[in-house]
């Protein structure tokens, strides 16, 4: 009852804005959500693909096909599984984070100085990405490096004795084969070190910077010679910045997998020897992810708000 009586006694034009905007950041997060639904199942195959190649080095293309014919022939459970709701979970914060800072600086304080309001959108989406992300990696390295790994560690890791054991058992049929040895790293840990948390943060830094801040930046550079129109150029530095900033994440990104993965000291050689190995692959890999996931999902998310916001004010505005 207090607060009917306090709208009615507002004036029109407050109770006007104030719904305004609450019909302008509801159309934020339908599009984050929309854009997070259409980019979640290249972005969930590409994540598994980097975290297996870190923890197994198996040969990527054998596994792409794989859990792409996974995805085309049971769609339905692939779209509903665990990691792709936490890759679906994660792209729908961050635009939405992204979008609802965007609106309220721009509605609430138009004023604000250009700089000032880039700074407060890119600090509040990568607080909400980094969170969310580091929660989505620490998963995504338990659920596909946890039991895959101990069996095949362990198979990997039986001596020759048991196996001869094992065979002559077999034939035999006297004694069952020995246990194969405990394994002793475990994936599945709940305590995460700090430096993985740290190269995580920073990885995610990079992206958040790359995908939001610097497109807007580029984008006015590109001569007309190679875009004519505003929105290819929008498009090509969507796409092309975010990409090239994986060659720099990735390496980190891997550090932190590696850290994660073997949590022993070790010579700072031998980490290095393990990034450089899937350094490129990896890359690669994070490149296909990242145009999809901030190229091809930033851009429908920016021109998805962008078309509501106008459908809105094209609604409200007086016939």
């Amino acid at each position: 009852m207090a607060q009917q009586m306090q709208e009615r006694s507002m004036p029109l034009g407050i109770q006007r804005s104030h719904s305004r905007l609450g019909e302008l950041m509801v159309a934020d997060t339908l599009v984050a959500a929309g854009s997070a639904t259409l980019i979640t199942p290249a972005v969930m195959i590409f994540d598994r693909l980097v975290v297996e190649k870190s923890f197994y080095n198996q040969p990527l293309l054998p596994a792409f096909r794989k859990h792409l014919w996974f995805s085309i022939t049971q769609p339905a459970t692939f779209l509903t599984s665990r990691p792709s709701l936490l890759v679906w979970s994660l792209y729908t914060a961050t635009f939405a984070t992204a979008n609802v800072s965007e609106t309220l600086l721009h509605k609430v304080y138009p004023k604000i100085d250009a700089a000032i309001a880039g700074m407060t959108t890119f600090a509040s989406t990568f607080i909400v990405n980094s969170s969310v992300g580091i929660w989505k990696d620490v998963k995504f390295a338990q659920l596909f490096g946890h039991n895959n790994n101990n069996l095949s560690t362990s198979t990997s890791t039986a001596s020759p004795t048991a196996s001869a054991s094992a065979s002559a058992s077999s034939q035999t049929k006297s004694t069952p084969p020995p246990p194969p040895p405990k394994t002793v790293r475990s994936i599945g840990r709940t305590r995460i070190p700090l430096a993985t948390y740290s190269a995580f943060l920073l990885r995610d830094g990079l992206t958040i910077f790359g995908s939001f801040s610097l497109p807007a930046m580029v984008s006015n550079t590109i001569p007309d010679s190679i875009a004519s129109q505003e929105y290819l150029k929008i498009l090509i530095a969507q796409l092309a910045i975010p990409a090239s900033i994986q060659l720099i994440s990735t390496p980190i990104h891997l550090f932190g997998l590696d850290v994660y993965n073997r949590p022993q000291v070790l010579p700072t050689k031998d980490r290095i020897s393990r990034i450089s190995r899937d350094w490129i692959g990896a890359s690669l890999l994070r490149m296909c992810r990242i145009i999809p996931a901030f190229g091809i999902g930033g851009f429908l998310n920016t021109e998805g708000r962008l078309y509501l916001h106008d459908q809105l004010d094209e609604r409200r505005a007086p016939s």
